[in-house]
Formats: structure tokens, C-alpha cells, sequence
């Protein structure tokens, strides 16, 4: 917020410092009182300093030279057709900072002003940095926050703040929004958003590019100063920004716009949730292996029959290789005996848990059963769904009882790394999962009365061509 103050009779520009308990900060920002800003008129640009200090009503603020103007929040609450030669006012200022070698600052929103003159003026952005850490989160979230990415620099964190300002004046609102300045930036990291143009229909797809690669949501560069410069020019000119195309309404398609930003904002949440929490999963999973294959081994073979009791050898190899598809360990285990097929059980049990966790999270688990996706007819599988399990499952008798051996052959089908964990929110290149053609030799015996599997040999293991 900026004010004015008179001052020996003279009228001057202040911005409040906050609270006057802050003695520390308050001497700091006393000691950068003589760091410049900036008043752009082109093709001129001269420096513009805080002259002082004074208390007023509203408390204890920094003034400088008067300046009749509006501030950029002020801007940013008129219709996009209003504020547009503004933002085309803000962009040339910053080409010629740029071409007049003086540094792009991070500026914030109520610290760039709109001179009456048609100059723009940029307040002190070291002060103005200073003046921030006084001001609660709230304060800064519209005004700084929300525009600027903590991870970029110079000119393209510059050209990314104009990204999200012309983002908000197309959509109505910021495309990244938060409690805290943590959970804004991890947005501005993950969050997939609704481009513009789907935003707003009718707006146009290559004024939309040139927003979504500003906050790095297209395969392109980020546009320089001067690319903003030039097109916003060209919007101005143009009419890009229609005053007839509304901001989304269930007219315009605007339920299954909130449809589509709510399944975005879901996976993001999802994709932070595995981030913060994939440690717990893993810890889960190996204790489920380590009971599974413990515990739960020696209860469900000793203390109780096995679900396979009374199965002929080719139906517990069938039960076997067909449960893989359910994520069933308990089955696979009561086919088995001697360590047979371990590698197999874990990893059903891995993956079961996940599976679980995911359910419990979600709502639903994104592990497809390969042999329900074979006979849908192998469709594609979004993303973040995979396949698991096993198809075309052959069994041919090489021996009979009393030794019997099964020639099995199969395709499998298993999560590419990374496809059953969700940590990720967009889109990767191909599908999530990989197949291949599996051959193994299965032998017998019987063991407390019932046929169980005791060794299996993998006799060929070739990937198959993905479509």
C-alpha cells in the first residue's frame, strides 16, 4: 500500500514500514534507505531514492519523491481489456532497464507504480525486500508469493512473474494458490494447470503458449523481456483479450474445466502425498513381505489347510501364475514350499501394498489386473494407471505324477520403475509398464497330502514390443 505524507509542506510518496518493534529490521532498512529505484520513462530512466522517515497515522513509514500513480494490484483488479496497455507499459520499462544494464529485480505487485506522467516507477527492490519479512504471509501471498518463483533468477524469473500476472488477468485468477509460501512454490515445481486458452475459450492458443512457457509448462524457451514486450503489443493490437470471452462458465464448458482443475489439483496432492510418504510405503511393504513370507507363511501353511487342498498339480500351477493378476500372496504362498517362487511373491506383495495404500488414499488402486485389461482388448492406459499380472497363460504336462512337471509359458506384464509409486504428475513419455515373453519349467511334490511347488526354473525371459 502506498500513501503520501506531507512534510515540511512538501508532499511526498511513502510506503508503511510495519510494526516499530522490529528494531533490527528497521535498522536495516534504514541502512539501505540510499539504494535506488527506478522511474522508466522511456527512453530516459533515472534513479528514484527513499528520502526519510516519519510517522504518520497509519505508523512509521519510508518516503521519497511524489510520484501521482496507481500500483500494480490496482492494475491487476480491472478487466484484462483495461489493464493490458499497462502490462504493455510494464513490459517496455523492463526492456529498457534491461538494454540500460540495470539488474531485473524481483519486483512485487503494490512496489511497481503507474506513474500519472506514464512513466513507471519501480520502489527500491532491496527496501522493499526488507519491508517484506515485517509483513505477515497474507500481505505478501498476492503481492509476491504468488508471482515469483523461488528456484529462477534474473530475467527469466522476471518473465515467469509476468507469466502468472497475465495468467490472472485471462483466467481471473493465479494459477498457483496457497497457505503458505512452501505449498505455493511446490505448485509452481508440480502443479499441472489449465493453459489460458482452456481457461478462457476463445482466448488465443499462441498468446496461451507464450503464458505456459513463461511458467514453464510448454516445450519452449521462456520468453525474454523483450518477447513480452512485442506481444503484448501485438495483443493490444490485436484484440487477443476479448472482452466477450468470458472466464469460464458451465455455458462455455466451464463444469468440465473445474473437472479437469480438480483432477489436476488431485494428482498434485497425490504426487506431494508419495513424496513426503514413500519412505512409510517401502517400510510397509517389506514388513507385509517379511510377515507375508514369515509369519503369515507358517500360519497359513501349519495352523490351517491350504486354499489348494485337494488340487490336481496342473490346477496349483494354474493358481499360481493366474493369482499374480488378483495381487494374491496368500494363494501363491500355499503353492509353494522350499523358497520356490519368491522373487515372484514379493514382488505381488509389494505391490499389493502399494495397491492398498493408494486404495485407502485415493479411493481407488491404479494397478490394472493384466488379465481384465487383455480381455478389454489391451486398450491404452493413462497415466498414472500400469498393468500387472500375467496373460496367455499355456500349461503343458512334460511329466506325470509322481514327480509332475509343467512347462509354463506366459507374458508378464510389470510397472516400468516409477509407474506404481505416482510420484509423478505428469504425463511420461510412452506407457508405464513393460511385457515379456516368459518361459519356466515347474516341478512338484506333495507335501502334507497336498501338491506344491517346490522348484521353479526360468528358462527365458524376451521383452515384448510395447504399442
Amino acid at each position: 500500500m502506498v500513501l503520501d505524507v506531507v512534510q515540511g509542506g512538501v508532499r511526498y510518496l511513502a510506503v508503511p514500514v510495519g510494526s516499530p518493534a522490529r528494531g533490527t529490521a528497521l535498522t536495516r532498512i534504514l541502512g539501505l534507505k540510499a539504494s535506488p529505484g527506478w522511474i522508466v520513462s522511456p527512453p530516459s530512466v533515472r534513479e528514484w531514492r527513499f528520502s526519510g522517515i516519519a510517522e504518520t497515522p497509519s505508523g512509521t513509514a519510508l518516503y521519497g519523491p511524489w510520484a501521482p500513480s496507481r500500483s500494480l494490484s490496482e492494475i491487476l483488479d480491472l478487466p484484462p481489456t483495461e489493464s493490458l496497455p499497462f502490462l504493455v507499459r510494464l513490459a517496455e520499462a523492463l526492456v529498457l532497464l534491461k538494454e540500460r544494464r540495470v539488474p531485473l529485480m524481483q519486483f512485487q505487485t503494490d512496489a511497481v507504480l503507474f506513474c500519472d506522467d506514464g512513466s513507471v516507477l519501480f520502489l527500491p527492490s532491496e527496501v522493499m525486500r526488507e519491508l517484506r519479512e515485517l509483513r505477515p504471509f497474507q500481505q505478501n501471498r498476492d503481492t509476491f508469493e504468488s508471482i515469483h518463483n523461488p528456484d529462477m533468477r534474473g530475467e527469466e524469473a522476471v518473465s515467469f512473474a509476468l507469466g502468472v500476472i497475465l495468467y490472472k488477468q485471462i483466467t481471473g485468477a493465479f494459477p498457483f494458490r496457497g497457505d503458505t509460501p512452501e505449498e505455493i512454490h511446490e505448485q509452481m515445481r508440480k502443479l499441472e494447470i489449465l493453459s489460458p486458452a482452456e481457461a478462457r475459450p476463445g482466448f488465443s492458443a499462441q498468446a496461451s503458449e507464450l503464458v505456459m512457457a513463461a511458467l514453464t509448462r510448454a516445450r519452449r524457451r521462456i520468453p525474454s523481456v523483450d518477447d513480452w514486450a512485442e506481444s503484448l503489443r501485438s495483443w493490444l493490437r490485436d484484440g487477443v483479450v476479448r472482452p466477450g470471452s468470458a472466464v469460464s462458465s458451465p455455458v462455455h464448458g466451464g463444469a468440465s474445466i473445474e473437472v479437469r482443475r480438480k483432477s489436476s489439483e488431485k494428482r498434485y496432492r497425490r504426487r506431494v502425498f508419495w513424496e513426503k510418504n514413500w519412505r512409510t510405503a517401502v517400510i510397509v511393504a517389506a514388513i507385509a513381505i517379511v510377515v507375508g513370507a514369515g509369519l503369515g507363511s507358517i500360519l497359513k501353511n501349519v495352523l490351517a489347510p491350504r486354499v489348494t487342498r485337494g488340487d490336481t498339480p496342473q490346477q496349483v500351477v494354474q493358481a499360481f501364475y493366474s493369482s499374480m493378476n488378483k495381487l494374491d500372496q496368500m494363494t501363491m504362498s500355499a503353492c509353494v514350499v522350499d523358497g520356490a517362487g519368491k522373487a515372484e511373491i514379493n514382488e505381488v506383495t509389494n505391490l499389493y501394498v502399494i495397491s492398498r495404500v493408494s486404495t485407502g488414499y485415493e479411493g481407488k488402486s491404479n494397478i490394472v489386473a493384466a488379465d481384465d485389461w487383455d480381455k478389454a482388448g489391451r486398450p491404452a492406459i493413462p497415466f498414472p494407471q500400469t498393468v500387472y499380472g500375467a496373460t496367455g497363460l499355456s500349461i503343458t504336462e512334460e511329466k506325470s505324477v509322481p514327480a509332475p512337471v509343467y512347462l509354463v509359458s506366459y507374458e508378464k506384464w510389470t510397472p516400468l520403475p516409477g509407474g506404481s509409486d505416482e510420484t509423478q504428475s505428469s504425463q511420461p513419455p510412452g506407457p508405464s509398464y513393460e511385457g515379456a515373453s516368459v518361459q519356466d519349467r515347474v516341478f512338484l511334490k506333495q507335501d502334507r497330502g497336498d501338491w506344491v511347488i517346490y522348484r521353479i526354473d526360468r528358462l527365458r525371459s524376451d521383452p515384448l514390443p510395447i504399442k
